[in-house]
């Protein structure tokens, strides 16, 4: 009985709740997807008022909207935009590929290019096709936190795994970024690809939460450097040990003061001696000394 809507409703329950179905409704739906055995109450409510509004909701929807095509965080999506990532999966699923859309062209007025995924057996690729950009990867490399974000906020022509496998990066990889990040911030660029990183690993690991594209652009965007500062500090305390930590930073700090005595401007690298004194000595200095 309307599997395909229903997966829909189910997928997008808080869009839904309270304006089409009520909460106790969605349980219920939860309930018979499950093929969990039903109280009488459950079943009056799904064959009377439940079926229903499934009747209806299936007169508003396509034959190939039904039937072909999935919804992740429809909520924040524009509604224009979906018809047309409908028929850009249709263009490139190529006899029944799995295809997903996904990127800021969902949910952003304004966008740079449009995210186009598609599942293969083996191999990863990047390319481009005019606006396009083509991201082939296999159904494994799908399982990698940025591209489980990706699918959060998406039009995919199957029904995408909800399965994350995380990778701790090294503490070089989260140095590498953070530099960049407080050097993105100071030039003040448009694209802070390194602020978006360091965002994305603290909710991932320190939050414990994986943030879809929406949030994380909207938090990228606002973040300042001493937000930085703290996540870098948060982060390395949660992924390193402190033993590890004093040994691999140690040295480092000794570099970066050499560095200051040579370089101009050398804030960003004032900044880098000041954070990570504070990792593994547990002092801050004043602001007026960072500058």
């Amino acid at each position: 009985m309307y599997t395909k809507i229903i997966k829909t409703i189910l997928q997008n329950a808080e869009s839904f709740i309270p304006l089409v179905f009520t909460r106790k409704q969605i349980s219920v739906l939860k309930l018979y997807k499950s093929n969990a055995k039903l109280s009488n109450a459950d079943k009056k409510a799904l064959y009377t008022s439940i079926k229903k509004k499934l009747a209806a909701l299936q007169l508003l929807f396509s034959e190939n909207e039904t039937k072909e095509y999935s919804l992740n965080g429809s909520e924040k999506m524009i509604h224009s935009r979906r018809r047309e990532a409908q028929k850009l999966i249709n263009i490139y699923s190529k006899a029944g590929g799995k295809v997903f859309i996904s990127g800021s062209f969902l949910y952003s007025k304004e966008y740079s290019d449009i995210d186009i995924f598609i599942l293969r057996d083996r191999g990863y690729k990047e390319e481009w096709d005019g606006n396009n950009h083509i991201i082939f990867l296999t159904k494994k490399k799908l399982a990698d936190p940025i591209f489980q974000s990706a699918a959060m906020i998406s039009v995919s022509n199957f029904i995408i795994p909800r399965k994350m496998q995380k990778k701790k990066p090294k503490l070089s990889e989260l140095m590498s970024i953070y530099h960049e990040a407080v050097i993105e911030k100071i030039k003040q660029e448009k694209k802070t690809e390194a602020a978006r990183s360091m965002v994305f690993l603290h909710s991932l690991f320190c939050d414990k939460k994986i943030l879809d594209g929406k949030e994380l652009s909207s938090k990228s965007n606002s973040i300042f450097l001493d937000d930085l500062d703290k996540h870098t500090i948060e982060l390395c305390k949660t992924l390193f040990s402190q033993t590890y930590l004093y040994i691999s930073i140690h040295e480092y700090i000794k570099t970066l003061k050499e560095s200051i005595k040579n370089i101009q401007p050398n804030n960003h690298l004032r900044r880098y001696q000041n954070t990570y004194e504070e990792l593994i000595y547990g002092r801050r200095r004043s602001k007026a000394e960072i500058n």
